[in-house]
């Protein structure tokens, strides 16, 4: 059912907890697992300049890779560089080029009209794909799923 599972990672504690989800369900459906990190950049007045450096955006990805080939995985990684505010699209798109059966990410927790006001990510990408996406919650501890509960997911 998730042969294809991409997981999108920020570095922050909330795609932290999002990785070992996207891994335990790639394992159960024996699938293979996309991580994708989203380099933002932002422009100033003279030049555009990135939110993190190139070398912290590699070693996510490189370090995320490695956890899912450790569990036995086949994993790729990738790394995109967008605007900043576009996180959501390059999120989209990438599940559409690489057909993508779910997608996996964290979530702060917020409420609907918290993620509103704060144009939270995982909100957007939630309303933009019409494939499931699996939101781990920030506070949540990681739970080893049954390969049926997971199937459930799919079905609702």
């Amino acid at each position: 059912m998730f042969k294809r599972v991409l997981v999108a990672i920020d570095g922050s504690d909330y795609s932290k907890k999002a990785l070992p989800v996207a891994i335990e369900v790639a394992r159960k459906f024996e699938g293979e697992l996309f991580v994708l990190h989203v380099a933002e950049h932002d422009r100033g007045r003279a030049a555009a300049f990135t939110l993190e450096t190139p070398a912290e955006a590699t070693r996510l990805v490189a370090d995320a890779v490695a956890q899912a080939r450790e569990a036995g995985l086949v994993a790729h990684g990738s790394l995109v560089d967008k605007a900043a505010g576009h996180v959501p699209q390059a999120i989209t798109e990438a599940a559409a080029a690489q057909q993508i059966d779910l997608i996996v990410m964290g979530s702060r927790g917020l409420s609907d009209a918290q993620g509103f006001l704060v144009g939270s990510v995982t909100h957007k990408v939630i309303q933009t794909v019409e494939i499931p996406v699996l939101v781990t919650r920030g506070g949540a501890a990681v739970k080893k799923a049954t390969a049926a509960e997971l199937s459930a997911v799919g079905q609702g």
